[in-house]
């Protein structure tokens, strides 16, 4: 039992209790009841709202007190205590503070205003730092929310177009999985990874190229880490563009950082639920128009050169039908569209053994070789925040139906992402993100419709026909009847084609057989996590750390079916069938620690620093199995159905990076503010002594308007300039600075190993490219902040440029890799924002950006001043870049001119090429790019629309090149007969080529005369006849007669170096102004919305890519290329088609 002083302590303890207890209650009592009774009847309810609805959390307190409350979910709140002459404060991040009042009002209903001050007042910077905007002294751009997912865009980057100064955006075509390239002021690298590094809550993350090898390398639209990027889980995309800005990231950031932040809980907001969903269509857009005037064949002068007499008439009689019988089809069915001019009165046999008449079909064909794809996506969060924890759960549901037949693909978006306040100075910061995806069949690319002759199709090919019938009953391809000279080797010969569609050889058939039959089915799984943990050490003293995963992990199946019955194989292999699988697994394990200080002394001086070690550690693993030989079983997918030996390979990399660094900066009487940093880094693609290098980086920021403030106008709210240099690197790739080996099994009882040496061999002292970076920037605000300008001047060198040269011959190799290449950029960015218009029911917002760069090689390897990046047809046209200009010359040979600039025709009457050396006729590199948006509100509807453009840039149109020749396109048509001004004439000979023997037939004689049917002498009289502007080698005026067909194969067919096309028109500029993004959106009354408990709910209808104002690109989309680097992307040679997409969406909040 208790003693006695047990006893005597807690009396004391008790008695202690009860006089601290009595010291609170007199400090906060009243000095009598009636004051106490006058607090308590002084309560006020009220709403706060946004032009979009509630606002949540919002703080409402008494001014001067810690008397207060927040919104609730519809923005209501609740103040008590209040009394008459008291302010009632409203506050929220983002928002004016409103000061209002108190006279005894019952209610008080406010309507918040955005700040754009305070909005912009903290980005997202290097690390993850968050620094106020005014102090940087380099430029960032940050694109919000609400202006990335406005059109339900598949990819975070292609929300991007034309909303950032400097940062242009390459998707290629192909929905949901297609690729989408990042280069954020030029180019920085001559030959290497010219893309930005991406940065997600803190954490690198995996980006990587695709397509960037051509059709035959992968004939397939791939995707790069980027697309797996949710754009419904992102807060906001900050930009880190010059040196400065990005040198805590050395040797991976000379191309820039896009640092991407993910949406969180806000501390006080309560539960709340957001849901969307969006429907989107996409139609095919911007393809060649197909002429649907003239037939498929050759004109007399093709007929000639090809000695088919029977096309004279336009039509062939000697094929028949499947009962033996003559019948009368088209002269030539193949790609060459210049035979005779349509004729409905006339009927002709179709090769599916119908009779139809001699007219075109009604549409465009390349509606039939795609369909209507459809989007589906739904996401629904839930957050919960409290003042001490929050956490954010997201899910999203992506369906996509894309253009091409017989594809899907369906992914799966988990998101997670909180903080967790174990004590007032202890927390955690946590995130994940997890995507599966499931892919069938990615888009093929199109090259073999758009730059083969014999996949080229005329207004008279009946695309859907083919395409419904490529593949038979019984699962085989469709092939031509033996009755006439077709395939034997047929199970159905009642399904054949009659005769062939499309010329020798359809590609047609062979386009929609690899879409139809070869599948390929892929599992992609995909883990970003992360955890942050903090500690407040001591007031303006933080220690964080970081550990963080990037995980994918990919099965690709490919499953090519039996395209022949077995039956008719006669050496017991087939080619045309495949099975494979391919595994891979690429992981990124990332860590690092800082220590931060922020500390103000006094009330002017502010210093900052931040101290840190992270490491990155990457490892790829592939392995690749497959069949050869065909399937020993017809549609066996099984490795174990190979008929001889597997196929096999497997890649493993390793790498490892780690980087110390210290940041500094001084902030002065909030005017001037002075940073520095470094970062010394270590990296295991180099070897060892040669793998440490150092990458410092300076800013200053001078707010003159605050300096100055008792000078400014009224009027003028913000100016800054600032300055900054930087140094930063772009590394090698993985093994490139290696000697590598090729390494072959032991096969046939060999007891031994060869390994070859490759002919291009890497280089032990090889170090990363190297950036040095000026830039200057002025920023300003007025007129209270609705008019803004940002203005940016950036000068760099990139040095050490990685080529590989040519080798001395002792070396055993006929290149080296090695740092000799120099590189220059310069440019001007300018960014203009405002808003003309604002009251209660109207507020107008504009913005424009325009950016230009110019770039110039300064420096190859010794003895070397130009290098070749690109080839096409034989050198018929290439890409190169020269010392002393900028990267990225167009050369062809051109035709050549007199002393005045007149072409030169041959005896044939067309031009001469001029063969002696290639010319430049272009550059690929764009003058000017940016875009220009505007979004206008009325009460509760806003009209928001989004253009980008490009001034300049040339690329090879190659599909343009052919279909010209090929005559099937509308701007091919020329000159085809008198009713398109056609001269008459007859020849003398049999031989149209022979011109001299041809004879203009006098203008008051051509009422006598039909086109291919009056003949003088015993030869025909044509009306198809062209003089082509220009002289005679003699000098004299042309007077030569040829047709349009001769004049368009000379110029525009298909030709190695040796022939006579010059490719010169095919280099086009590719200058558009595009509409990117139209939206219409309706906020619902809260008086409708509220009765089902939804605080905001907002419908829209959208519209993507709907129209060019003007393009210069002849056929195709300005934006038609594929790959990720800038080689591919200027040229054109059929990736998939673009598409012009319309959808719907709803927003609502609970």
């Amino acid at each position: 039992m208790p003693n006695k002083t047990t006893n005597s302590i807690c009396l004391l303890l008790v008695a202690a209790a009860l006089s601290v207890t009595g010291n609170i209650y007199a400090e906060i009592a009243p000095a009598n009841p009636s004051a106490l009774r006058a607090q308590q009847d002084g309560t006020v309810t009220g709403n706060v709202v946004d032009a979009y609805g509630p606002v949540i959390g919002a703080s409402v307190i008494i001014k001067g007190t810690t008397t207060g409350c927040i919104t609730d979910m519809d923005g209501n709140f609740t103040l008590e205590g209040v009394k008459n002459g008291d302010i009632i404060e409203i506050s929220y991040i983002g928002y004016k503070t409103q000061d209002i009042p108190y006279t005894g009002q019952p209610s008080i209903n406010v309507t918040m205003a955005e700040d754009s001050e305070q909005l912009e007042e903290v980005v997202v910077t290097a690390l993850g730092i968050k620094k106020d905007a005014k102090k940087l002294g380099y430029a960032v751009s940050t694109i919000a929310a609400d202006d990335l997912n406005k059109t339900g865009s598949a990819s975070i980057a292609t929300g991007l177009y034309g909303k950032a100064a400097g940062v242009r955006i390459a998707s290629a075509p192909g929905g949901g999985t297609g690729s989408v390239s990042i280069s954020v002021r030029g180019l920085s690298s001559i030959t290497g990874n010219t893309q930005p590094l991406i940065i997600m809550d803190g954490v690198p993350i995996r980006n990587g190229n695709a397509n960037n090898d051509g059709y035959w390398s992968n004939q397939r639209i791939d995707s790069n880490g980027m697309v797996d990027i949710n754009p419904e889980d992102i807060e906001n995309i900050s930009i880190l563009k010059g040196a400065a800005a990005s040198a805590l990231y050395g040797s991976e950031a000379a191309n820039g950082v896009v640092m991407i932040t993910t949406k969180k809980g806000k501390a006080g907001s309560g539960t709340k639920i957001d849901f969307s969903a969006n429907l989107t269509f996409d139609k095919v857009a911007y393809m060649p128009e197909i002429q649907k005037e003239y037939g498929p064949g050759y004109d007399n002068f093709g007929i000639g050169s090809n000695a088919d007499p029977q096309a004279l008439t336009g039509f062939r009689q000697t094929r028949v039908d499947r009962n033996g019988n003559p019948i009368t089809t088209p002269n030539r069915e193949s790609a060459y569209t210049w035979g005779a001019k349509y004729d409905p009165t006339k009927t002709v046999t179709y090769f599916d053994g119908t009779e139809r008449a001699w007219e075109p079909i009604d549409h465009n064909q390349w509606a039939d070789i795609f369909r209507t794809g459809v989007t589906q996506t739904y996401n629904l969060s839930l957050t919960n925040a409290t003042e001490k924890n929050n956490v954010r759960f997201s899910y999203t549901f992506n369906d996509n139906k894309p253009m091409q037949y017989n594809s899907r693909n369906s992914k799966h978006v988990f998101s997670l992402n909180g903080t967790f306040n174990v004590t007032n100075t202890i927390k955690f910061n946590y995130t994940a993100n997890y995507t599966t995806q499931n892919i069938k069949n990615r888009p093929y690319r199109i090259s073999r419709l758009t730059n083969n002759y014999s996949g080229m199709f005329g207004g008279f090919t009946d695309v859907a026909y083919i395409r419904d019938h490529t593949v038979t009953s019984l699962g085989y391809v469709n092939t031509i009847s033996a009755i006439n000279g077709g395939d034997v080797n047929t199970l159905t010969p009642d399904e054949q084609f009659l005769y062939t569609p499309m010329g020798a050889t359809s590609l047609v058939s062979e386009y929609f057989w690899q879409v139809f039959a070869n599948n390929q089915l892929e599992d992609h799984q995909r883990f970003i996590g992360s955890v942050n943990p903090t500690w407040d050490i001591i007031p303006g003293l933080t220690l964080s750390g970081r550990i963080a995963t990037d995980l994918t992990v990919d099965k690709i199946e490919t499953m090519n079916n039996t395209k022949t019955a077995h039956v008719f194989s006669t050496n017991g292999q087939y080619a045309d069938e495949q099975y494979g699988l391919k595994n891979s697994r690429y992981s990124i394990v990332y860590s690092d620690i800082m220590l931060m200080f922020d500390k103000t002394f006094g009330e002017k001086h502010n210093v900052t620093a931040n101290l840190g070690w992270n490491a990155r550690q990457e490892s790829y693993y592939l392995s690749n199995v497959s069949t050869n030989g065909g399937m020993t079983q017809e549609n066996w997918f099984h490795l174990d159905a190979s008929v001889l030996q597997k196929n096999a390979s497997m890649t493993k990399q390793e790498l490892l990076r780690t980087g110390a660094f210290l940041t500094a900066s001084y902030g002065y009487d909030s005017w001037g503010y002075v940073e520095g940093s470094i970062r010394q880094e270590k990296t295991s693609t180099l070897s060892h002594g040669n793998n440490s290098f150092w990458y410092p980086s300076a800013s200053v920021s001078v707010l003159y308007t605050e300096l100055l403030k008792d000078k400014n106008p009224s009027w003028w709210d913000y100016g800054k300039v600032r300055f900054s240099y930087g140094i930063v690197g772009n590394a090698p790739e993985i093994y490139r600075a290696n000697m590598v080996y090729t390494q072959e099994s032991k096969l046939h009882g060999n007891n031994y190993i060869i390994n070859f040496v490759p002919t291009g061999i890497g280089n032990e002292a090889i170090k990363p490219e190297t950036k040095y970076e000026f830039e200057l920037g002025i920023e300003n605000k007025f007129l209270n902040n609705r008019l803004g300008m940002e203005f940016n001047f950036y000068a760099n060198t990139i040095k050490d440029q990685i080529l590989q040269t040519t080798a001395a011959a002792s070396m055993g190799a006929q290149s080296m890799l090695m740092n000799v290449g120099e590189l220059e950029n310069k440019g001007i960015e300018l960014n203009v924002y405002g808003t003309p218009i604002e009251n209660k029911d109207w507020r107008w917002d504009l913005r424009a950006n325009i950016a230009w760069n110019k770039n110039k090689v300064t420096k190859l390897a010794e003895g070397l001043d130009r290098l070749q990046h690109y080839s096409a047809d034989g050198d018929a046209a290439v890409l190169e870049s020269h010392v002393g200009e900028p990267m990225g010359d167009w050369y062809t040979y051109t035709w050549q001119t007199d002393e005045n600039g007149n072409y030169i025709v041959g005896e044939n009457g067309l031009y001469i090429s001029d063969k002696t050396e290639r010319h430049k006729v272009g550059n690929a590199m764009p003058k000017l790019t940016g875009g220009f948006g505007t979004s206008l509100s009325y009460k509760a509807f806003t009209l928001d629309m989004q253009f980008d453009f490009r001034i300049g840039g040339d690329v090879l149109n190659l599909p343009w090149q052919y279909m010209i020749d090929a005559g099937n396109v509308t701007d091919a048509i020329g000159v085809r007969d008198a009713s398109t001004g056609g001269i008459f004439y007859y020849s003398d000979t049999e031989d149209v080529s022979d011109k001299a023997s041809i004879h203009i037939v006098p203008a008051d004689q051509i009422s006598n005369y039909k086109r291919g049917e009056t003949m003088v002498n015993g030869h025909y009289v044509w009306d198809n006849g062209l003089i082509l502007p220009g002289v005679k080698e003699d000098g004299t005026p042309n007077d030569i007669i040829v047709t349009q067909f001769e004049a368009n194969d000379n110029m525009y067919g298909w030709g190695s170096s040796g022939a006579s096309q010059t490719y010169a028109d095919a280099v086009q500029k590719n200058t558009y102004v595009k509409c990117r993004e139209i939206s219409l959106g309706y906020t619902l009354p809260k008086s409708w919305t509220e009765k089902f408990a939804c605080s905001n709910l907002q419908i829209s209808a959208f519209a993507r890519n709907p129209f060019y104002i003007y393009r210069s690109l002849k056929l195709f989309d300005a934006e038609t290329t594929a790959g990720t680097n800038w080689i591919y992307q200027s040229v054109v040679e059929g990736s998939t088609a673009s598409s012009r997409s319309f959808g719907f969406s709803i927003r609502a909040s609970f």
